[in-house]
């Protein structure tokens, strides 16, 4: 994997992981819309 994609997705998880940690009710329901749109039979 190239080593500038492999540094930006530790970095994404890494900023994931702060940003629902805050706890905001927002901010985790556009992460859960994000990821049920991917879903199969979404």
């Amino acid at each position: 994997m190239n080593e500038q994609l492999k540094e930006f997705r530790e970095y994404r998880e890494r900023m994931n992981e702060k940003i629902l940690k805050a706890d905001n009710k927002v901010i985790k329901r556009i992460f859960n819309i994000d990821t049920n749109t991917y879903m199969d039979g979404a």
